[in-house]
């Protein structure tokens, strides 16, 4: 098993940031904020890289500001290696709430083997209309995330899992600087609990093993029981947490 220690945190969050673009991206003294037009927490969230220092209220109002020019609520995103226990401490007494706590889970792919398994490769407009179909989704509410796969300039893999012409599970992996990252996993309702979800993940890992990636995780919230254990099944380990602050409009 690899330690932990081993890995490279920041490598990873920055594969992740390349992973799934947002419009804009703007980084100061360890911090990276971005903005995506509102569409999902993550890319639209201060994330606190670096452990920051005292002048907690500098650093919030800069925050905000930037994030309230684009009409936008300032989120902060706290990575657990960062160790920035004071800053999350002055955030909950400044009216952030504390949610979404969530795992970044890790395995190296040097020398790992998969079983391939034929999944089929989509366009980012008809896996967006699979994926909808699969986790029963309304595409009119999807439509950011098309321009945002669009955006992606590294190495994109939009994964279909289908069996008797009935598409069963789906997710999507980029690999950006040899880290492969596997995001919107999802499994039919009626598909759940038979296997499904494992054939795609080893499906896409040996994707990404033949196009040169050597290391990959994955983003979890942290009370998605089943798909952490599907993960650790395939050999991913625990590597860090993050949780957000939202700031509650009074």
């Amino acid at each position: 098993l690899m330690l932990t220690s081993a890995i490279n945190f920041k490598e990873i969050e920055y594969a992740g940031f390349r992973s799934l673009p947002a419009e804009q991206q703007l980084e100061f003294d360890g911090i990276v904020l971005r903005f995506n037009s509102g569409y999902t927490k993550r890319a639209n969230s201060a994330s606190i890289l670096l452990p920051q220092k005292d002048e907690y209220s500098n650093l919030v109002q800069q925050c905000e500001q930037l994030y309230q020019a684009k009409d936008l609520p300032c989120i902060f995103r706290l990575p657990s290696f960062a160790q920035n226990q004071q800053l999350d401490n002055y955030l909950a007494k400044n009216g952030y709430q504390y949610t979404d706590h969530s795992l970044v889970l890790y395995r190296s792919l040097q020398g790992a083997t998969f079983i391939n398994k034929n999944l089929s490769s989509k366009q980012p407009l008809e896996w967006l209309q699979s994926y909808c179909r699969i986790s029963q989704t309304d595409i009119n509410h999807q439509q950011p995330q098309v321009a945002r796969l669009n955006r992606i300039n590294d190495k994109l893999f939009l994964a279909v899992l289908s069996a008797n012409d009935q598409e069963l599970a789906c997710g999507l992996s980029v690999i950006s600087n040899k880290y492969c990252g596997i995001f919107n996993v999802v499994t039919k309702k009626t598909a759940r609990n038979k296997g499904i979800g494992s054939k795609l993940l080893n499906g896409m890992l040996c994707q990404a093993v033949i196009n040169g990636a050597t290391e990959a995780y994955i983003q979890v919230v942290s009370d998605n029981i089943p798909a952490i254990n599907l993960y650790k099944k395939l050999g991913y380990q625990y590597a860090y947490e993050y949780h957000y602050r939202v700031k509650t409009h009074r």
